[in-house]
């Protein structure tokens, strides 16, 4: 059991990894503890977000506590990431003005290249492998928090669900990262800095700013969006009929688009042809009609 740990811990490897000839053991030590944080936070984040699949039949106050917990880590992952991109520039910088690699631990030039592109591209990558991702055929967030009596219409007007599905994508990435993290010596500078980027990226260029944070007056981040959804009691419009009501009068709309002339639609997102035009709008107008049929499912 001790060696499956030792094995398994993702945290065990931060120290090995990241150990390197040159870097000040202060700037290591700074940067793993940031590092470190984050992982605890993304370790407890995806167990987090795992809560409906456990309690398919929530309570009002079972969702009331989901929810503030994922307030709670949001405003915890606001901090960390910060501090974790702080932390990665001192030991960037640490590390370029180290010296380099003795020989005996830089990785062999003369290895296979594991995929078809790297035997004509020598850009170090990322430490990590192609993530694999399983499908879980789960009730969507939306739908769950509607179960647990939180007005549907309000909970896509946030832009829950894409906040939600963009919190778990980064953290799983962070824990994909720290459980693949190959010991000091195995890979280069140069990836383990790409590396390093990218994750700071992930986190502080673009969960943080895009899905925490409010974009505009219109596009509300994460953190708002549930101190909106807490404000409201059930008698200030969690009623599931005023739900069915809305998401048929967003049904007529969608059909109103699809019956109207290609000129008069209005611009998409992106270009399409009148023919992907076509096929976009039905697609939106399928969606719109399960909506429909999930909620009078939920009132019946």
């Amino acid at each position: 059991m001790a060696a499956t740990r030792k094995l398994e811990s993702w945290d065990l490897r931060l120290i090995q990894g990241f150990t390197l000839p040159g870097v000040p053991e202060e700037v290591r030590a700074g940067f793993v503890t940031a590092l470190g944080a984050l992982g605890c936070e993304a370790e407890f984040g995806l167990n987090l977000l795992q809560t409906p699949l456990r309690q398919p039949r929530p309570t009002r106050a079972q969702g009331e506590q989901w929810l503030r917990q994922c307030y709670l880590l949001g405003v915890r992952l606001q901090r960390i990431s910060g501090e974790f991109e702080l932390a990665t520039q001192s030991y960037l910088g640490a590390m370029a003005l180290a010296a380099p690699l003795p020989a005996a631990m830089r990785p062999a030039r003369n290895h296979l290249p594991d995929g078809w592109g790297e035997r004509f591209d020598a850009t170090p990558g990322v430490w990590w492998p192609v993530q694999g991702s399983i499908a879980i055929d789960r009730e969507p967030i939306e739908f769950w928090l509607r179960r647990a009596g939180f007005a549907y219409r309000h909970c896509i007007s946030i832009g829950l669900p894409s906040h939600i599905d963009a919190l778990e994508e980064a953290l799983s990435l962070v824990m994909h990262a720290l459980r693949t993290l190959p010991p000091s010596g195995v890979v280069t500078r140069e990836a383990i800095a790409i590396s390093l980027l990218t994750l700071t990226t992930e986190m502080e260029g673009d969960l943080v700013p895009h899905h925490l944070h409010d974009l505009d007056a219109r596009h509300i981040g994460l953190l708002n969006g549930i101190a909106t959804l807490l404000r409201l009691t059930p008698a200030a419009g969690a009623d599931l009929a005023a739900d069915v009501a809305w998401a048929r009068g967003e049904l007529a709309r969608a059909r109103a688009i699809v019956m109207a002339e290609p000129a008069t639609r209005g611009p998409v997102t992106r270009p399409l042809q009148s023919k992907s035009g076509d096929l976009w709008a039905r697609q939106m107008l399928r969606e719109w009609e399960e909506t429909v049929a999930q909620l009078e499912h939920l009132r019946r």
